[in-house]
């Protein structure tokens, strides 16, 4: 192993648990392609310990860009989070599936889910100018994931609405984005499909009881909020309460 490498994925993990931020990282240890965006995600993830799901983006073009997610990271409705702690900035609405058994290459996706749900997602900036990074250091720091609340599961007939889903995001009680398109369920299962292959690749097999979320449909900075909600048109709604 790259102790340098090794070194920077302990940084990090250590930026977003409330340790001191990231400033400067060594030129060669950019990466410069998307192998080593994966090869720096694995070694967060083997530091950060054990997999509770993944993030992919479904329905776009080309391969899908992914990261997996520590377990420690995840959290049940209604979950208060310490923002200034893990230096979250950003909230993100998603839908998510959570798997019921393993997802393997060959295995059928759909058997494979046990249920669906809303999820948020908060971006977090574990260095000192985030702006200044390079977008490959980004990704290679788990694509920014900082925090994952799983709302209630969700009626399996939101399904043949996820395309013009109505999704809200709101803080401290004020509607603050919405948005009315998104990936279908072919899509997310196409990519479901792909992760499937591309984990497995990587040593990191999709397991039953991950939670694999599935790209932001509405997103807005926190600005300080400390009441986060997101809904799913009429068929569910996760919520957060942050401390800063």
């Amino acid at each position: 192993m790259n102790s340098a490498q090794d070194d920077l994925a302990r940084r990090l993990i250590a930026a977003h648990e409330g340790g001191e931020p990231v400033g400067t990282v060594a030129p060669e240890l950019v990466p410069t392609s998307l192998e080593e965006v994966y090869a720096l995600q694995d070694r967060v993830i083997a530091h950060a310990g054990e997999i509770g799901g993944w993030k992919i983006m479904a329905g776009g073009e080309g391969e899908p860009l992914c990261a997996p997610v520590p377990a420690s990271r995840y959290y049940d409705e209604g979950a208060e989070l310490d923002a200034g702690h893990h230096r979250l900035i950003i909230a993100e609405v998603e839908f998510a599936v959570k798997l019921g058994a393993d997802l393997t290459p060959g295995v059928a996706v759909e058997q494979a889910i046990a249920s669906l749900h809303p999820v948020l997602e908060f971006i977090a900036n574990p260095f000192v100018d985030r702006d200044a990074m390079a977008r490959n250091l980004l990704l290679g720091d788990l694509q920014s994931n900082g925090a994952i609340v799983v709302g209630p599961a969700l009626d399996r007939s939101i399904l043949d609405n996820l395309t013009t889903l109505k999704v809200g995001l709101d803080t401290d009680g004020s509607t603050v984005k919405t948005a009315d398109t998104g990936a279908s369920w072919t899509d997310v299962v196409a990519a479901l499909g792909w992760l499937a292959q591309h984990a497995a690749a990587r040593g990191l097999p999709l397991s039953a009881g991950q939670v694999i979320i599935t790209g932001a449909r509405v997103l807005a900075p926190l600005a300080g909020a400390a009441e986060i909600a997101g809904t799913l048109g009429a068929w569910g709604r996760v919520s957060a309460r942050l401390k800063a």
